[in-house]
């Protein structure tokens, strides 16, 4: 597994908090983000867990949190930021970035 420098993927205080709220241990937690395809298009999964992916890249995130790309995800998402939407509708954690745009899927 390769590591990656952590300016690469940014976690957001607002995200950070929302996974200390839902229970997790920043430090005993892998963010997994892979890249899925659908019928109608493509985008990204965001998961917790207690591993990272196999064949992942490994990223460095705030309070020991660490972050497992899968490659492609690696590749395309430079920069990105996990952030937390708080607004009622929408409440839940999303990627800050152009590539992770919203796709329909059947």
């Amino acid at each position: 597994m390769e590591n990656a420098p952590s300016e690469r993927f940014r976690v957001t205080d607002r995200a950070l908090a929302a996974i200390r709220a839902a229970g997790l241990d920043p430090a005993r937690t892998f963010l997994v983000v892979q890249h899925v395809l659908g019928c109608g298009g493509s985008g990204y999964r965001i998961l917790f867990r207690e591993t990272p992916l196999d064949g992942g890249t490994l990223t460095d995130g705030p309070e020991g949190l660490r972050i497992s790309l899968c490659p492609y995800s690696h590749r395309r998402l430079e920069g990105a930021a996990l952030d937390y939407d708080l607004e009622k509708e929408t409440e839940g954690f999303w990627l800050d970035h152009p590539d992770a745009a919203f796709a329909a899927f059947c």
